[in-house]
């Protein structure tokens, strides 16, 4: 099947004579995969570990291994860190973001623009927290 792009979806919903239309047209475009399976496929993909993945987010195994479990959701943050410990470009982070209910990189606020500095120029977490220290802003540490 085919997938939808969001602003045919959302033209569906808006044009959709009742709720049983609605979602009969837009149902097998939903996103219903977990955090815990969006982690784990994008390990598959790049090659990691999950271990490597942490050590590179900044993230203790404890903590960790419960997100790629579907035990705990991390906050934003550590979702960022997460995402940057799986090498993910911008791109692809904020299309993890979406899909898993968190707010996009957005370069208008302050700690989304030092962050997405850092992941488009490959710097590690604890170079990007140094720009973030140095502006004030909350570190990935904190």
């Amino acid at each position: 099947m085919q997938e939808k792009d969001t602003d045919t979806l959302l033209h569906s919903l808006k044009k959709a004579e009742n709720f049983q239309t609605a979602l009969s047209e837009t149902q097998d475009y939903t996103i219903d995969k977990t955090l815990k399976d969006y982690l784990n496929r994008w390990l598959i993909d790049k090659q990691l570990t999950k271990s490597t993945v942490l050590k590179k987010a900044g993230i203790t195994e404890a903590t960790g291994y419960q997100y790629f479990d579907g035990k705990r959701n991390p906050s934003r943050e550590k979702m960022v860190a997460l995402a940057i410990g799986l090498n993910l470009d911008l791109e692809e982070t904020n299309d993890l973001m979406k899909k898993t209910s968190y707010a996009q990189l957005y370069p208008k606020h302050p700690w989304d623009a030092v962050v997405i500095y850092g992941i488009t120029h490959g710097l590690t977490i604890s170079e990007i927290d140094d720009y973030l220290y140095d502006q004030g802003l909350k570190t990935f540490g904190e």
